[in-house]
């Protein structure tokens, strides 16, 4: 099971509606190490609605640079896209141009982030209200949810670069 964590900031509480973030991992396998991916959906609880939360969503990824699609963007290359990722201490802490959040993060999950220097972000502009914030959301859920056509179909995948502490 993974832990959803709600991002707070008026801009998404208005327009995007509870934005969450959650992580796993897939992998490994003979061929490749664990991919790390992060998620950031809506609960679609935006002030107008699940449709209006859909259309901003879509709009503020497209004008960061972020295609709704199955291109994955690199933001290591893509320096516009605006998205940072700092993992440590098992926290993975997200910056977009639209929000900031933290994530709890596994110890697999990260080893698997330093390993290949990039997580995967996924941000479908399809509402998942039914994974609540901080309630444990059981694998099979998560498997159905990121595993859906219309849900791959209808977000932005970004590889984001991992920074670590100097120290």
């Amino acid at each position: 099971m993974t832990t959803s964590n709600v991002v707070s900031e008026t801009h998404s509480a208005h327009s995007m509606g509870t934005l969450t973030v959650i992580s796993w991992t897939l992998g490994p396998t003979d061929d490749m190490p664990a991919t790390p991916f992060l998620m950031v959906y809506s609960l679609g609880d935006g002030l107008h609605g699940p449709e209006a939360v859909t259309a901003e969503l879509k709009s503020t990824l497209e004008s960061m640079g972020a295609p709704i699609g199955g291109t994955v963007v690199d933001a290591g290359q893509d320096r516009g896209i605006g998205a940072h990722l700092l993992v440590e201490a098992q926290r993975a802490v997200l910056t977009l141009p639209f929000m900031n959040a933290q994530c709890p993060v596994s110890p697999e999950w990260q080893a698997a982030a330093y390993e290949t220097g990039h997580v995967i972000l996924m941000v479908p502009v399809t509402p998942w209200p039914d994974a609540q914030p901080g309630v444990p959301v059981p694998d099979d859920h998560l498997q159905a949810f990121i595993t859906s056509d219309d849900v791959v179909r209808n977000a932005a995948h970004i590889a984001v670069p991992v920074s670590r502490v100097q120290g």
